[in-house]
């Protein structure tokens, strides 16, 4: 089993982290380019609709289909497999020490599918998987910090 996490503390609030991880221009400013998230049921994140993600520049070899296991006010859980199988998190919720501010989590846990991946896996991808996750994060947290959302709460399901 392999875990990868991250934690990154913004100055926003819940409604607007939930915008930033649901409006397709915002995603796209924070997701990482070494991805391509594609939606297959449009881009919706409500239980049961269908992503892929393929890891950029390795084609269709490292390829996964993604679906929305979970989803409920500042959780959005996928259920994923392909070339890899587990769950991807991403949680968010009022920081216990500053309401003003919003912690947000992302775990993945995985196992990988693919005969041979693993020694590659462990000696080159992952560690870049794992930089590539907080530099993802530092973007996340900027584009939070820079959206200005009304005073009316996001809905999940709007």
């Amino acid at each position: 089993m392999h875990l990868l996490e991250e934690f990154v503390v913004v100055n926003a609030s819940m409604p607007t982290v939930e915008r930033v991880m649901r409006e397709r221009d915002l995603m796209q400013q924070w997701m990482s380019p070494a991805v391509q998230f594609q939606p297959l049921d449009g881009w919706e994140f409500t239980q049961g609709d269908r992503w892929s993600l393929t890891l950029t520049g390795l084609g269709s070899l490292l390829k996964a289909d993604y679906v929305v296991h979970e989803r409920r006010d500042g959780l959005i859980l996928w259920a994923f497999n392909g070339f890899w199988e587990g769950f991807d998190a991403w949680h968010w919720y009022p920081n216990p020490t500053d309401k003003r501010q919003t912690v947000i989590q992302n775990r993945i846990e995985y196992e990988l599918r693919i005969p041979g991946l693993e020694l590659i896996w462990r000696m080159a991808i992952g560690p870049a998987m794992g930089w590539d996750a907080k530099v993802q994060m530092e973007r996340l947290k900027k584009v939070c910090e820079s959206v200005v959302v009304s005073n009316e709460p996001l809905a999940v399901g709007a």
